[in-house]
């Protein structure tokens, strides 16, 4: 394959999705539901009960017939016989008749005859076993009736979702001690580059720091990647070579993958087998990215700058990643534009933006400056995709931004 036969951005993440099929990445593990956190989830989560699975008072006051409030006022209250008292995890012991009450606390359950919850302002206690009630209240008052939260079957959350606080709760709430995942898929990341320096290191002339090293750390384990190991290297052909030999399902390298003389990441994979699937996409921010296989091993190629290796992460790699998984897209938004976007260039696009509300309507504010500039990430809410055949985007044109975490 000749270097620079660049793809489209669609067939860029089209190849990922097909390697990934084709290896495949998809290992299903059972794990204690606590120890989740981060998984994605690799079968629905679904409802094996009616929740709640009894009538479920929610607050505290008393268990009564509703129609034994009716027509009760401050002046004229209604008097009821009180019959138990209902401790918190206890089943009631006696049957609700007209012109009695049991008292009830938040969550109890309510017992048989009961149809409603007077709340205990609402009432007055003046003997051991008789309340007054002084207002009305209707069928069903501050009850949750029995699979009202949910019903057996019900779906709580699909297969694909990373694993967050709150679906730990769900499946807590559904009797999952263990829910089935897909084991996290294990990555190496290499920054290169002569000009690279640790991150603790004072800065001097021609130097940087190695920013995409961390970014992409955080970035892959918020997609529940585990990340092994970073490494930098500096623009050696050969200790290049060696670290993409290593058997580990992902390796991403940062810099060495355009056309320069140090550019060494194409020229190493197409020795690889089967090798090198594309080098360059018709992107702008992003264009000298490449991907290639070594056996089982997905090699990512990105540019060394960071905002266009940002840009290509976020809009080719994980685009590509949740559709293998089947993850849940990021969110897109109906936006004003603030101002032109001029697309000279026969490639797609790529225009990160900052989203502000204005009055009644969100508005997209165009973030331009150089792919090596990190502080325009302190800005970046999302991004338009604008097409390879457009001449751009008009001020006060309503664009769809899709959203950046």
């Amino acid at each position: 394959m000749d270097l620079l036969d660049v793809k489209t951005i669609n067939e860029a993440i089209n190849l990922q999705v097909k390697v990934m099929e084709e290896i495949p990445l998809k290992k299903k593990i059972l794990l204690e539901t606590k120890n989740s956190l981060g998984y994605i989830l690799a079968s629905d989560l679904v409802s094996r009960d009616d929740l709640p699975s009894f009538r479920k008072s929610t607050m505290d006051g008393y268990a009564i017939k509703y129609k034994d409030s009716q027509g009760a006022s401050d002046t004229i209250p209604t008097i009821l016989r009180i019959v138990e008292e209902i401790e918190m995890g206890s089943e009631p012991k006696c049957r609700i008749e007209n012109g009695e009450a049991s008292k009830i606390y938040t969550g109890g359950m309510l017992p048989e005859g009961a149809d409603s919850v007077i709340p205990i302002e609402f009432t007055e206690k003046f003997s051991n076993d008789l309340i007054s009630i002084n207002k009305p209240i209707v069928f069903m008052d501050n009850v949750i009736d029995i699979g009202e939260d949910s019903s057996k079957g019900d779906l709580y959350q699909r297969s694909g979702k990373i694993i967050d606080p709150k679906t730990i709760a769900m499946a807590a709430s559904l009797g999952y001690d263990k829910i089935e995942v897909y084991d996290k898929i294990n990555c190496k990341i290499i920054s290169t580059g002569d000009e690279i320096l640790p991150v603790s290191s004072e800065l001097y002339p021609a130097k940087t720091r190695d920013i995409n090293s961390y970014m992409l750390y955080s970035l892959l384990n918020s997609m529940g990647i585990n990340v092994v190991s970073m490494k930098h290297l500096k623009d050696d052909k050969e200790i290049i070579r060696k670290e993409l030999l290593e058997d580990i399902d992902l390796i991403i390298v940062s810099g060495s993958s355009s056309k320069g003389k140090k550019d060494f990441i194409p020229f190493i994979a197409k020795d690889l087998e089967p090798g090198l699937i594309y080098h360059g996409i018709s992107i702008k921010p992003g264009k000298p990215t490449s991907l290639s296989l070594n056996n089982k091993t997905i090699i990512l190629g990105l540019p060394g700058n960071p905002i266009s290796a940002y840009t290509v992460f976020k809009c080719v790699f994980q685009k590509a990643y949740n559709r293998y998984y089947n993850i849940e897209d990021s969110l897109k938004i109906k936006c004003r534009l603030v101002r032109n976007i001029h697309a000279k260039s026969a490639k797609t696009l790529i225009q990160l933006v900052d989203i502000e509300r204005r009055e009644d309507e969100l508005i997209a504010i165009p973030i331009f400056g150089f792919s090596n500039n990190i502080s325009l990430l302190k800005k970046v809410r999302g991004y338009i995709l604008i097409d390879e055949y457009s001449e751009g985007l008009r001020e006060n044109e309503y664009v769809w931004v899709s959203l950046i975490k």
